[in-house]
């Protein structure tokens, strides 16, 4: 049984140096700056300050450039410019903190201040909590910086009050926070972050998001260079919040850090032998909905309405792809298209769907955790097992990888589930789902049937890698054939459109349309005019909030579920789908009368 590591203690460093009397470390070589070779800037002219704070052990690059940046922005009290250098296929993400740039009074004063703070911790402040911790610091730290800033200056009580707060929350970044990379990860436009080793040598790399707008390139250097003893406070303080080890026994960590809202890999050696790497996936607390990815051509109006149609339709769909290509933001679109009356139980081992968000907006939904690793009682089979004991419900599965594919393919077959049944699972193409699941995952053909569509999305990049495109490039039908299965195309990609397109087996013929109308109550071939209606009504969606100043608004999951409401009723009227239609057409007039475009 291994022991739970002790809290990391907040600490300062700013002891007398021969080097650092004023507060600021420096580099021990002549001159102001120096160039750096191999720099994020390589391209553009970078050079690293030759001082530094002496309560940080980071560097950061200054950027001199006459280039505009393609973005600026302030973040948590940074600036932050984004560049994409002409000569490269990365774009610079350039952080300015304020702290790198204070008079050597105000330092010497940030530093006095931080090793009193540090030194007089009460023994009930837990330091690993940024909930008690970082309160208790910045109201010390205020305290004393005021009093150390009055002493030395005349300046007005207002002046002293504004300077003091920006202080303070600097103070407390760089004891109960995560220094310079709390700009990174509280930056809402970064999605990955990565610290390779040696790190005090390698730039920081961030991934964007793929819905930052503008010719921002979605992967970006930083100016950012993490030094080895605030990387071993990082590391110190996830082993603390994990309780994990971490060690050359146990060179890999990965975890969960909820109250950061991202999941966190840590690799040292043996494996990584030039010293501790680190890689953070952030998660989002909004979540992407189908308009919002027949806006980014992910899909078009025509599929996103069959799927809801199968959603509604309490059909099975497995969404499959490889690593990064938008399985779970696809999945979490889908979810979005259950009626608000649909109750919902989603097992995962890792939180990547914002369940909060769901239930903020009504939905009726459990989530059932489960140990990927096997070190928990519960694993994916037993939560799969009591979720079909919990009543009538949707099931998602966050990812369809082990001995739970026997499960739920047996539940299915038997007709526990009861209503849709939707998860994600590895795999390039419907072909290559039916094999790992046949040979992999050691399900039957015949079993398999069970699935009603694959759907197959994928990440595709520019020549150069400077953007990420997801599209959904193929839809197949599951049909039985014996004791085997055909997968029928029922949309795939063409050469030049950037949208899976229907083919002639998407028609009333199909076995999902018949499955959906079936349980729906209604003919196959009005169901298909229900799903061209529905199509009409996103398309007309995407392209009214194109250019609007509310269009994340109309895009958005609160519109979304009001809109799909109405439709699911009107939709349906005995009179026809036209009279539906105009119904929801006068709603949505009304709904978007009064926003105005953008310029």
């Amino acid at each position: 049984m291994t022991t739970r590591p002790p809290p990391p203690r907040i600490v300062s460093d700013c002891r007398p140096k021969a080097q650092s009397c004023d507060g600021f470390i420096r580099l021990p070589t002549p001159g102001a700056q120096r160039a750096v070779k191999g720099s994020p800037g390589h391209g553009m002219p970078a050079t690293r300050h030759e001082t530094k704070p002496c309560f940080t052990h980071s560097w950061v690059e200054s950027i001199e450039t006459t280039d505009a940046p393609e973005s600026s922005t302030r973040v948590s009290g940074v600036n932050v410019r984004i560049f994409s250098p002409r000569n490269l296929s990365t774009g610079l993400y350039a952080v300015d903190p304020p702290e790198y740039r204070l008079n050597p009074l105000r330092v010497q004063a940030l530093a006095e201040a931080l090793s009193e703070v540090t030194r007089t911790v009460p023994d009930d402040i837990e330091v690993n909590s940024l909930s008690t911790a970082r309160p208790y610091i910045k109201k010390r730290a205020k305290d004393l910086l005021y009093s150390k800033l009055s002493a030395r200056s005349d300046r007005p009580a207002g002046d002293l009050e504004a300077e003091t707060e920006e202080l303070a929350e600097i103070l407390c970044k760089y004891t109960a926070g995560y220094g310079l990379l709390e700009t990174l990860i509280e930056d809402p436009r970064v999605q990955d972050i990565y610290i390779d080793s040696p790190s005090s040598q390698t730039p920081v790399q961030v991934v964007l998001r793929s819905d930052v707008r503008g010719p921002v390139r979605q992967k970006c250097r930083t100016n950012i260079f993490v030094g080895k003893k605030d990387l071993q406070g990082l590391v110190s303080r996830m082993k603390f919040e994990t309780g994990l080890p971490f060690s050359e026994a146990h060179p890999v960590l990965e975890a969960d850090i909820k109250r950061l809202g991202a999941r966190i890999t840590l690799v040292g050696p043996p494996m990584s032998e030039k010293g501790v790497s680190v890689a953070i996936r952030k998660r989002t607390a909004s979540i992407w909905t189908i308009p919002m990815l027949i806006a980014n051509a992910s899909l078009s109006p025509l599929l996103a309405s069959f799927l809801w149609g199968c959603v509604i339709g309490r059909r099975t769909a497995l969404i499959a792809g490889s690593r990064g290509a938008g399985k779970t933001t696809l999945l979490g679109a889908m979810m979005l298209e259950f009626p608000i009356s649909q109750r919902i139980i989603l097992i995962e081992d890792t939180p990547e769907i914002s369940v909060a968000r769901m239930q903020a907006l009504g939905y009726d939904i459990q989530t059932l955790r489960f140990s990927a690793g096997g070190s928990s009682a519960t694993s994916a089979e037993e939560a799969l097992r009591v979720s079909l004991r919990m009543g009538e419900s949707a099931i998602v599965i966050g990812e369809v990888r082990g001995h739970e594919a026997s499960v739920l393919y047996e539940s299915m077959r038997a007709g526990s589930a009861g209503s849709s049944v939707l998860g994600t699972i590895h795999g390039n193409s419907a072909s290559g789902v039916l094999d790992r699941a046949v040979e992999d995952l050691g399900v039957s053909e015949r079993a398999f049937s069970s699935t009603d569509i694959v759907v197959v999305i994928g990440l595709f990049r520019e020549p150069d890698g400077t953007r990420f495109f997801r599209r959904v490039t193929e839809v197949a039908e599951v049909r039985p054939a014996g004791s085997k299965v055909e997968l029928v195309p029922l949309f795939h990609t063409e050469q030049g459109c950037p949208c899976a397109k229907p083919t002639p087996n998407f028609s009333v013929e199909s076995r999902t349309v018949k499955g959906v109308a079936a349980a729906l109550g209604t003919r196959p071939d009005v169901m298909m005019d229900v799903i061209k209606a529905k199509a009409h009504s996103d398309q007309l969606l995407t392209d009214v909030s194109s250019g609007r100043s509310d269009s994340r608004e109309l895009l958005g999951d609160e519109f979304r579920l009001r809109s799909n409401e109405l439709l699911t009723r009107c939709l349906f009227d005995t009179q026809g789908t036209e009279t539906g239609l105009r119904e929801w057409r006068g709603w949505f007039d009304a709904e978007t009368a009064g926003s105005q475009t953008t310029t």
